[in-house]
């Protein structure tokens, strides 16, 4: 393909990917206008006043309301007035007191004001709360199994909480599922509630039943994974007691496979008499080859197009194969957003394939063996191509722990690269530690994330290269003020070389590169940190990162999953920890008291737009610290798919 045809066909796809993404919010827009035709003479909702509730705030109350009043962010479908929705939005109100404990609660239209002359109306509603109902004693049966004060901590219905006979079933189906968890599933739980006027008392009844042996699993649903291969990712077996925690585990290892698209385990048959219980393990199996395509949109390396495929099942042996083809490159040079001037300058090529092997030695880790060849271009102007063979043993240690050892070897040959060597080879050992609690991989609300990474490269390996590094990075999340996310990251790097390295340098390659879209925003790719006799970044052997982050939807945009983010974003790289000091941290400082040493802060804000693969990003960072150098720019757009972190 000539590079005429090349550069057509990636401009088609971008267009033809923005053209999508227009047309999808489009048709939101058009779908709610045709929608509401109807509606147009209906009078707008302009005020919703709410008398007499104490307990209960007006904006609660109008929350639990399908009315809505007209506000700031209205222009884009006005609130109507329906009397049929207003009738059962006060049965929603008198509902939500009944299930706070007022079971007495009157709730009623007080007047309907309605303005012809601009078609509005104003809605008051009175509501009499009455008295509210409490629990006044909890009484718990003795048991020698599970404490009473674990039972206690499970329940909805303790003592001075408002009463709800609508929970006794979710307690009582709590305090089941403590026994249920710890195998005992012929426990029997019932209750007794006394009423006395706006007081009530109740008592738990527990029968333990006996502790059920698992007497046989049940396979079904497999057509080409074999019986042996789901058996070995069970830690249940025949003869164990039942618990769910191991049920729970085993669930999970059959979805690590990527076999299946869905997994069910439930026990049946069960008989309390003989204490044992069946299970049935019922599976649904994935495409066992698959070939996947995608692409991204953004800035440098996030600007990207791939190709994969691979056989999930090789040999029926429940061995996994996979290709992966990536093209990167810079969209928008010279921090011009013009779809005119687009840039398709190749920056980074990737070919990679790599064979896994579960349960080696029939043990719980899998062993992997892999290779890839790239052409990167991204720390300009230097060009770096790389042949790498790589073995790997890791191991889901659970659900949210990966431990991996890995031995990599790798040709690297340098162009543009002043003062490096043309080429070198490389033998190394990495051991990796993860664990990952994130609510949701694209997109988490809530949850933390950590990575720690240690590789030792030469010295007794061989090679032309020795040093060793220590690379580790936090993420946390947390869902605040009506569903805004407040996330922040921290990453930190220290690299060192030894025997001949200290003389010839890290590779340039190896070092630590800092600046842009997925760093400190506001910033020039790779700019920030030492620079050499021409001017061009050469990286450090210490990094330091911090990002903080409040993203959150718009109001009355929230419906076309269209969002905005706020951030401050911090950052620098240094060429040996000798060359950090402590007044680099200074947010202020006049620019010609300005180092490549000072730590640099950048503030700003931003758009999403949320995907089911993750939300496309536009940043505007703006420096809060500028060298002479960067001076010009006062500002850099970072376009991307994917949170930042």
């Amino acid at each position: 393909m000539s590079i005429s045809m090349l550069y057509k066909t990636k401009r088609i796809l971008l267009v033809a990917f923005s053209c999508f993404i227009a047309l999808g919010v489009g048709f939101c827009f058009l779908s709610e206008a045709a929608a509401g035709g109807f509606e147009d003479e209906l009078p707008v909702t302009k005020r919703i006043i709410i008398l007499g509730n104490r307990v209960f705030d007006d904006k609660i109350l109008k929350n639990k309301m399908h009315t809505k009043e007209a506000g700031v962010f209205s222009f884009f479908k006005k609130p109507r007035y329906r009397a049929d929705f207003l009738m059962r939005d006060l049965e929603r109100i008198k509902s939500f007191y009944r299930k706070n404990g007022f079971f007495s609660t009157e709730v009623n239209i007080s007047s309907l004001v309605r303005d012809e002359e601009n078609n509005s109306i104003k809605i008051k509603i009175i509501i009499n709360e009455g008295e509210r109902t409490r629990v006044r004693k909890l009484g718990i049966g003795d048991n020698e199994i599970i404490s009473k004060e674990l039972i206690k901590d499970v329940l909805k219905l303790t003592e001075g909480q408002p009463y709800n006979p609508n929970l006794l079933k979710v307690d009582q189906y709590s305090i089941f599922n403590l026994f249920f968890e710890r195998g005992y599933l012929g426990t029997g739980i019932s209750y007794e509630v006394n009423v006395d006027s706006t007081e009530v008392d109740i008592f738990w009844k527990i029968r333990v039943g006996e502790k059920a042996k698992i007497n046989a699993i049940q396979i079904v649903g497999n057509r080409k994974v074999n019986k042996d291969i789901i058996s070995r990712e069970l830690t249940i077996h025949p003869g164990e007691y039942f618990e769910l925690k191991k049920i729970q585990q085993s669930k999970q290892n059959l979805y690590n496979t990527g076999f299946f698209s869905s997994v069910d385990i439930e026990p049946e048959n069960l008989n309390l008499k003989a204490g044992i219980v069946d299970i049935r393990l019922g599976v649904r199996e994935r495409k066992m080859g698959y070939i996947e395509t995608g692409m991204g949109v953004g800035n440098v390396h996030a600007s990207h197009i791939f190709v994969e495929w691979g056989q999930r099942n090789l040999l029926n042996r429940g061995y996994t194969l996979r290709f992966i083809s990536s093209y990167s490159f810079s969209l928008f040079s010279d921090n011009e957003i013009d779809f005119s001037e687009m840039n398709f300058e190749e920056k980074y090529i990737r070919y990679e394939g790599e064979l896994r092997f579960p349960h080696i030695m029939s043990t719980w880790n899998t062993f992997s063996l892999g290779a890839y060849y790239e052409d990167d271009a991204t720390i300009q102007p230097a060009v770096f191509r790389a042949m790498s063979y790589t073995s790997s043993i890791f191991r889901q240690v659970s659900r949210q722990t990966l431990l991996q050892f890995s031995y990599i070897f790798e040709h690297i040959k340098r162009d543009d690269s002043p003062g490096e060597k043309s080429e070198s080879k490389r033998h190394s050992l990495e051991l990796e530690y993860r664990r990952d609690t994130r609510n949701y991989y694209f997109n988490p609300k809530n949850g933390n994330y950590f990575n720690l990474e240690l590789r030792y490269s030469g010295g007794v390996l061989g090679g032309d290269d020795n040093y060793y590094s220590v690379v580790s990075s936090y993420r946390s999340f947390s869902t605040i003020l009506n569903e805004a996310v407040l996330a922040y990251r921290f990453r930190v790097g220290f690299l060192e070389p030894f025997a001949g390295t200290v003389s010839s340098g890290i590779p340039l390659e190896s070092r630590f590169f800092i600046g842009g879209g997925n760093s400190v925003r506001g910033y020039e790719e790779n700019s920030l940190g030492p620079t050499g006799i021409s001017g061009d970044p050469v990286g450090g052997q210490v990094l330091l990162l911090t990002n903080v982050e409040l993203r959150f939807l718009f109001p009355g945009l929230s419906r076309f999953n269209i969002g905005g983010v706020i951030f401050l974003d911090g950052g620098n790289v240094w060429e040996n920890i000798n060359a950090i000091a402590i007044n680099q941290f200074t947010i202020l400082k006049e620019m010609d008291e300005m180092t490549t040493r000072d730590y640099k802060y950048s503030a700003g804000f931003g758009l999403r737009y949320y995907t089911p693969l993750g939300p496309i990003r536009v940043d505007a960072g703006f420096p809060l610290k500028k060298t002479a150098d960067i001076e010009k720019n006062n500002y850099w757009i970072h376009i991307s798919l994917g949170q930042l972190f």
